[in-house]
């Protein structure tokens, strides 16, 4: 187990080299210049270059050619001309990396480690609020119309989980806010607290942080504004862990052994929860896992929708401002996240069940 943990950690580390240049590659692809975006379009030339020169953005993407250039010529030796191949916006980026800093956002002017801290909690608050509310539904609502199969629940469901999966997560999002929030005044539209309340933050996630404060209002105010965007959130994740369930615990009920705990007179509630479901889960814990890349990627749409202060919201603004070094980070970031949980999906199979083992 030690082992296949370390390898996989290992093998993490082409992976996020492979990210960083995919995305550094992308988001220069994009049109714009974040010296022009700092400075506004009427901004004389000299300035716009002095900018340039500042962040590094004159400098070449990946690899330096004048380097090769000078090293041919015998202009420079082979240690300085191998030292000028690799002076390009990338490699500063990656030796930054390597080195634990992060770099400034190039909007902000702060660097990117502070702002990082604030936002990343209210994304993990907001995704692990979601995933609560997608399996929390999802899997009930799959087991009942497993065992109630062709039922009218069972037919209610799935249609819903079809929908659920169709409907986007903007729309949806902007549904929510006008019936729920503007026309009947439940929940807050947007945010995660009100304005006028403040709230010392510990740990930076809002409902532990109210309970660690004894501050029961700001834990009902912060319930309120989790309400809409994590139910946005989390319904697509919602139907899939539903079909994924229903399909899981269907194939399971058809094994033998399920047959012969129903002969020795079983009641149904003991051979769902002792014999089926722990030999269903397998598939259930794998499309959670998957998930999770989902509900990071449909943050930013969610996030953005209701204003929310988070990881998805800051890439969003990130990209609109050509803030390279920020989106870099972010995604990053997110790709490290859903690396770690694949690996723990991987690891809990051992434990759901015990004849599987990592060679």
């Amino acid at each position: 187990m030690a082992r296949y943990i370390i390898r996989r950690l290992i093998s993490l580390i082409p992976t996020l080299l492979g990210v960083t240049v995919l995305v550094f590659l992308f988001i220069h692809l994009i049109p714009g210049d974040p010296a022009i975006v700092m400075l506004g379009e009427h901004a004389a030339v000299e300035n716009v270059e002095r900018i340039r020169e500042q962040l590094g953005l004159n400098k070449p993407l990946f690899l330096n050619p004048d380097a090769v250039g000078q090293l041919f010529r015998g202009e420079v030796s082979i240690g300085e001309g191998f030292k000028g191949l690799f002076d390009s916006q990338y490699f500063l980026f990656l030796g930054r990396l390597l080195q634990g800093d992060l770099g400034k956002s190039v909007h902000e002017h702060t660097p990117i480690a502070d702002l990082l801290k604030l936002k990343f909690p209210a994304t993990v608050e907001l995704s692990l609020l979601a995933m609560v509310f997608a399996t929390g539904v999802g899997i009930p609502a799959g087991i009942i119309s497993a065992t109630r199969r062709n039922s009218v629940f069972d037919g209610v469901s799935m249609v819903g989980s079809l929908v659920g999966v169709s409907m986007p997560i903007f729309w949806l999002g902007l549904m929510f806010i006008y019936f729920f929030g503007v026309k009947l005044g439940w929940f807050p539209t947007y945010g995660r607290l009100p304005v006028d309340l403040s709230l010392k933050t510990v740990t930076g996630l809002y409902i532990l942080d109210s309970i660690l404060a004894g501050n029961p209002q700001a834990l009902r105010l912060v319930l309120k504004h989790l309400v809409m965007p994590s139910i946005a959130l989390g319904t697509i994740p919602m139907a899939i862990i539903a079909r994924m369930t229903r399909s899981a615990v269907l194939e399971v009920l058809q094994e033998d052994y399920v047959r012969t705990a129903y002969a020795k007179g079983l009641r149904e509630r003991a051979v769902i929860l002792r014999h089926v479901l722990k030999n269903a889960f397998l598939p259930v814990i794998t499309i959670i896992g998957l998930q999770v890349g989902g509900l990071l990627a449909g943050a930013i749409m969610t996030e953005t929708v209701f204003s929310w202060p988070g990881v998805g919201k800051w890439v969003y603004d990130a990209i609109l401002a050509r803030d390279y070094p920020v989106v870099q980070v972010a995604v990053l970031v997110i790709t490290l996240v859903v690396a770690v949980i694949n690996l723990a999906v991987d690891i809990s199979y051992v434990f759901l069940n015990p004849r599987i083992r990592f060679e």
